[in-house]
């Protein structure tokens, strides 16, 4: 049985802490009260839109019209597939709850992702990703409820379309889909991936690299960069690390020799927006009113207490205007407006 709720405040449900009301709310705790949600929007004609753990959205000052679906599925189980181990999770549960369960089992796959915060099914929808390692990697499939139809389906990793920080689920038909469950795959052979530069620092001078170690130096190393979203509105980074092409790459590495950059398989080169914002635009640190980039991290917004949405809205796009004056890049938002 649901309770669907009028005029719900929505800033207590995100971590950035703002938005609207929900014209109407409900929060789902299992996939039968997933499709009766769905089955109700579609009879009374209300747009839908789905809602995890609030951590990468940006809801606006006037709120959601149409029902609002939290997600509360939970629930995890695994099984044997050959080396690996198949873990499924509802896409309701904590994603860092779902790694520890992980790492204490002694499965290797998903440490790197720890203290990332959000839900499972927020996972694939932006390719989540970090010292790395990204959801592309270890997701074998996901089930999802068509909001049109209220029908499941199931995709593979594949039918996914994953890219960086991109998904199907990004488009705009695949936001029609209510991701209910994901299965990773992990495996209970040792297999640490280290090679990413923060990482590399932290080990430098250490050859053993149990899998406890690894999530507790990823968890002690974003620990230094990210405010804790208990205490400061964040949604984490976002901005995206600008995608280039070699020669856009070459041309700012002659008028910025220290720029760091990475190639790619495809041949484009990853810039560290956050180095960007730092040593080129010297953003760390700036804060306007309610809003800042966090003192620690330039890639991190923060809404220090009383902030709208109009007001991060404005200063995301002051930072956008001054990265493109600087660069020519056009940076764009990991967070999704709402």
């Amino acid at each position: 049985m649901i309770t669907i709720l009028p005029a719900e405040p929505l800033h207590r449900h995100t971590t950035l802490n703002v938005g609207g009301e929900a014209e109407y709310f409900v929060a789902v705790k299992d996939k039968t009260e997933a499709v009766s949600a769905v089955t109700t929007a579609l009879e009374k004609n209300l747009p839908i839109t789905i809602l995890g753990g609030g951590s990468n959205v940006l809801v606006s000052d006037s709120g959601i019209k149409g029902l609002v679906i939290k997600n509360k599925i939970t629930g995890i189980t695994s099984e044997q597939s050959g080396d690996n181990i198949l873990v499924t999770a509802g896409a309701g549960e904590v994603f860092d709850d779902l790694i520890a369960h992980t790492v204490a089992k002694g499965w290797w796959g998903l440490e790197n992702l720890s203290h990332i915060p959000g839900t499972v099914g927020a996972t694939p929808v932006q390719n989540v990703g970090a010292y790395g390692v990204e959801i592309a990697d270890v997701l074998v499939s996901l089930t999802a409820i068509d909001t049109r139809t209220g029908e499941e389906r199931v995709f593979s990793a594949p039918e996914c379309e994953f890219w960086y920080r991109r998904s199907f689920f990004k488009s705009a038909l695949g936001r029609h889909y209510f991701i209910t469950s994901v299965t990773f795959k992990v495996q209970s052979e040792a297999n640490p991936q280290i090679a990413y530069r923060d990482l590399e620092r932290y080990f430098k001078d250490q050859t053993d690299y149990d899998l406890e170690h690894i999530r507790a130096a990823v968890i002690d190393i974003r620990s230094t960069k990210f405010p804790d979203w208990s205490v400061l509105g964040t949604a984490g980074s976002f901005f995206q690390n600008p995608i280039v092409s070699p020669t856009v790459y070459t041309e700012l590495k002659s008028r910025y020799p220290e720029l760091p950059g990475y190639e790619q398989t495809d041949g484009v080169v990853k810039l560290p927006l956050g180095w960007i914002l730092d040593k080129i635009v010297g953003l760390k640190g700036l804060r306007v009113g309610n809003v800042g980039m966090y003192e620690n991290q330039a890639l991190v917004l923060v809404n220090y207490g009383g902030a709208t949405a109009a007001e991060i809205t404005a200063f995301a796009e002051s930072i956008q205007e001054k990265v493109a004056a600087a660069t020519g890049i056009e940076i764009e938002w990991e967070v999704t407006k709402l």
